[in-house]
């Protein structure tokens, strides 16, 4: 095996060597909520060495690339991350631990608690109250409740409307939302991220509350419940479990809610440098003021890409390619910005220049499955088939099987392909069983997915013309072994498959969690349309990610794209 690699880079004119694992210093804060663990420990797996976080939840330590960092501290769930050789940066979220509660004991009977029980106490309370930390028994401590009906619909919003009508911890009010932890429908809201009447349901949308204050309720939320938690079920939650606690039938019951913003009329911050140079008259006016912004922005790998995209836009393709070479320069060891300088070419047809990158990449990571796949692709696109088989193949020479999943996925579809599309042009030694009817690999839509960095977070939301969601998680709390798989192979990147688009649109929505870092995730949407069929083509769009929490409509998709 390693003999084949070492012949296949020399192909390539890739000199191979045994690279040096060094240390690298990684820093970063650890949080909960919004507010910083202190002392929280910090570890590398296998090692004696472990830090702490100080009074701000700041850490730092010394680490070799592919080792594991663990985060730890009493009543949260541990954290475990694989560093890589860009690391530098980890700014960790933490979660308190769930003990999930499946049965209980009740009146010396095991009863299942359901998420929405109809239960009630003597008080009138429900027994039961569904909250973000799994459902929890009310009978054993102080509660405060009152039902939506009996809110004051006219209030402004659900602070006022509760004000006076249940009482927290202290003898403080509902109507001071700085010192509550509010659950709402399982999600919680603190008021250190947020404005909390920006976040509250409508009044006229609540089903009931329930202020939970006494410690045996609260302790499983943490520090943060410390004045105690106020619980909202909105009606359109309670009812929506109701009715499929009442109707389960067959299929995906659910109902997209049409809650997806455009990307079009998303509110982001413009960067100033982008302001001044849509302020400017000529395109040498505006290289002018991105050399007078590259003083301060030189380490900013958005910076690049936003003003590279300008000069796209407005057919400056020469400045465009200026910008973009002083930006290979700055970052020519940074593999996850040398991916965003790749991208931006891709996006704009320069395949030659995103091949040159790929190449570099490929130099900087060889151990890593993303760097065939992208390399093998990237030939691909120029029409060498050969090399892009060699590619591909490469990468089949280095694991003992296929999975059939993640990149493993990715590779073997493209490799189908590159058979059937241009065995003509290559010589196909090929070492796995290939369908005999091309038929049957043929789909309307094939859309992947690449991401730069490999800490980001985020969930897919495909939406298809009957209006049914289907959603992938892409998060270290939700997935973790798929995160895992992706660190230890190398890859940043997923597929999905439409086999018919049908008739009315299908939506593509996402939102996105955050990478741990301070800079923003960009995230390569490929839409192959015709997928192994005569017709097929393919368009390549990049998304800036920032905002997080908020669902995004990145796509929309119909038969019309299938037309030629």
């Amino acid at each position: 095996m390693r003999a084949f690699i070492v012949y296949f880079l020399m192909f390539l004119g890739i000199s191979y060597g045994l690279f040096a694992q060094t240390k690298q210093e990684v820093s970063g804060y650890v949080t909960s909520f919004g507010t910083p663990v202190v002392h929280a420990k910090v570890a590398v797996v296998g090692t004696d060495l472990m830090t702490a976080t100080d009074s701000k939840g700041y850490y730092t330590i010394e680490v070799t690339p592919r080792q594991e960092l663990q985060f730890s501290y009493v009543g949260l769930q541990t954290v475990t991350i694989i560093i890589e050789d860009v690391t530098k940066t980890l700014n960790v979220k933490m979660l308190p631990e769930v003990n999930d509660l499946d049965e209980v004991t009740v009146k010396e009977k095991v009863k299942k608690i359901e998420a929405f029980s109809d239960e009630l106490g003597e008080d009138g309370k429900p027994i039961w109250m569904p909250t973000s930390m799994g459902p929890i028994f009310t009978q054993n401590g102080s509660t405060s409740y009152v039902k939506g009906k009996d809110l004051n619909l006219a209030a402004r919003d659900l602070t006022i409307a509760l004000g006076g009508r249940v009482m927290l911890r202290k003898s403080a009010t509902i109507s001071l939302p700085e010192v509550m932890l509010w659950d709402v429908d399982g999600n919680q809201f603190y008021p250190t991220n947020y404005d909390i009447r920006d976040v509250l349901p409508q009044v006229s949308e609540v089903y009931d509350v329930m202020v939970l204050r006494s410690l045996s309720l609260t302790n499983r939320y943490g520090s943060r419940a410390r004045n105690g938690v106020v619980v909202v079920r909105t009606k359109g939650a309670y009812f929506a479990q109701r009715k499929e606690k009442v109707n389960k039938t067959y299929g995906n019951q659910q109902v997209y809610s049409d809650d997806a913003i455009a990307m079009e009329s998303l509110i982001t911050v413009t960067p100033d440098y982008l302001k001044e140079l849509e302020n400017s008259n000529t395109p040498e006016e505006a290289f002018t003021i991105y050399k007078e912004a590259l003083v301060t922005n030189a380490r900013d790998v958005a910076f690049y890409a936003d003003v590279a995209q300008y000069f796209y836009d407005k057919n400056a393709i020469d400045k465009a390619h200026s910008v973009l070479s002083e930006m290979e320069t700055a970052f020519v060891t940074n593999a996850e910005a040398l991916k965003v300088l790749a991208y931006t070419y891709e996006a704009n047809a320069d395949r030659e220049k995103a091949l040159s990158v790929y190449k570099k990449i490929f130099r900087l990571r060889p151990q890593y499955a993303q760097s065939y796949r992208d390399l093998g692709n990237s030939f691909a696109v120029a029409e060498n088939y050969q090399k892009a088989w060699l590619m591909h193949m490469g990468y089949m020479n280095t694991t003992d099987s296929l999975s059939g999943t993640g990149i493993d996925a990715i590779v073997y579809r493209e490799m189908e392909a590159l058979y059937f599309q241009h065995k003509d042009k290559i010589d196909a030694d090929a070492k796995f069983s290939l369908p005999e009817n091309k038929s049957e690999l043929a789909y309307d839509v094939r859309l992947v997915f690449e991401w730069n960095t490999s800490e980001a977070e985020f969930e897919l939301e495909f939406v298809n013309p009957q209006n049914q969601p289907y959603v992938v998680s892409h998060t270290l709390e939700q997935n973790p072994e798929r995160i895992r798989d992706e660190k230890l192979k190398g890859y940043t990147s997923e597929e999905f498959l439409i086999d018919d688009l049908g008739s009315g649109d299908w939506l593509v929505n996402l939102k996105y969690f955050g990478n741990k870092q301070f800079q923003p995730t960009f995230l390569k949407v490929t839409t192959y349309y015709n997928w192994q069929q005569p017709t097929q083509k393919h368009e390549v769009e990049v998304f800036k990610l920032t905002r997080q929490n908020i669902k995004m409509q990145l796509l929309k998709l119909n038969n019309r794209g299938l037309r030629i």
